[in-house]
């Protein structure tokens, strides 16, 4: 059923969201421990997958069995080698998945540095030769996940004109260069420009961290296809349900409790799948670097996590704020 919202004096229909793939954050545990809370996205691109070759554990965060989510889940694969991706991919559409995307926007050093991920956008010939190989081999569709280039922006702009020939799903574009990582602003005019020279749909990826910025992204770009919500997500998980409004206002003693229920599914999953409270307690401390921003004083329940050894003691420092009935920021 479709709701019909009239934001900026532009209607639209239940906008198609995305959950972003953050490494270390956004895996099956997380994707299912948040689909039991809250609602909104559409889709989760998982973090990427490198094609280890005949290891099933390079498949284990997409298995069938690990997923639970009533969001559709698109694999997310890094690759440069045609041949490995298009095993990889076969694989893949095997476990039932009839969409992978590619990742052409990766702006960690060390992966630019092999010339993968964002990496890889200055070698446009590349790039074409390599879907010119791989679209007509795999039996998935294809999206591509990109920046507007490695260190130059420019890079997207020689490449969108060439690949506007092969059949593509998809292109997500963050408006940004790898070596920006994720400082300084997101390039709405560079995004603009890409727009202008691909005759895809395009998905929107980068900063969206409130209702008040995606209407004025939806007023700016109305032919989008689909938006992409990454770390403010995180940070903000009821985000995708105030977009599409499907749920009514919530007290902040309401939204406090909601996210204590998110947390308890999260840290149970985690302390049943991972070993040792060591690895336990530090995948909760990635988390909580985004979560800490959510709430007052979060930062300094920040530190009293990181000072945590055992699961026993993290659990009392959480409750005891929890308890406390924190105030939310979001």
């Amino acid at each position: 059923m479709y709701s019909h919202i009239l934001i900026c004096n532009i209607p639209y229909m239940n906008p198609i969201l995305y959950m972003a793939p953050i490494q270390g954050i956004t895996g099956a545990l997380y994707r299912n421990a948040y689909s039991r809370h809250f609602d909104g996205y559409n889709y989760a691109v998982t973090p990427f997958i490198k094609s280890s070759i005949g290891r099933r554990s390079t498949l284990r965060d997409i298995l069938p069995e690990k997923i639970d989510t009533r969001f559709e889940i698109v694999p997310q694969v890094l690759d440069r080698h045609a041949a490995h991706f298009i095993t990889l991919a076969k694989a893949i559409f095997d476990l039932g998945y009839d969409t992978l995307n590619w990742n052409l926007g990766c702006p960690l050093p060390m992966v630019r540095k092999k010339g993968r991920g964002a990496g890889m956008l200055p070698l446009s010939g590349e790039i074409l030769a390599f879907l010119e190989k791989v679209v007509p081999n795999i039996p998935n569709k294809l999206s591509i996940k990109v920046r507007l280039g490695s260190e130059n922006p420019k890079d997207l702009t020689k490449l969108l004109p060439l690949i506007n020939g092969i059949p593509l799903k998809e292109i997500i574009i963050h408006p940004r260069t790898g070596t920006q990582m994720y400082t300084g602003n997101a390039d709405l005019d560079a995004f603009e420009e890409a727009l202008g020279l691909t005759t895809h749909n395009v998905v929107y990826s980068g900063d969206i961290d409130s209702v008040k910025k995606f209407e004025k992204l939806l007023a700016r770009f109305p032919e989008v296809s689909g938006w992409m919500i990454g770390r403010y997500g995180i940070t903000d998980p009821f985000l995708p349900e105030k977009i599409k409004v499907i749920t009514g206002r919530h007290t902040l003693d309401e939204k406090s409790d909601r996210f204590r229920s998110f947390h308890d599914t999260l840290f149970a999953a985690y302390k049943k799948e991972l070993s040792g409270p060591g690895h336990l307690i530090g995948k909760m401390k990635e988390v909580w670097l985004y979560w800490s921003a959510a709430f007052d004083h979060g930062d300094k329940l920040f530190h009293k996590i990181a000072r945590t050894k055992t699961a026993d003691k993290y659990r009392s420092v959480v409750d005891e704020f929890f308890d406390a009935r924190p105030k939310l920021k979001i």
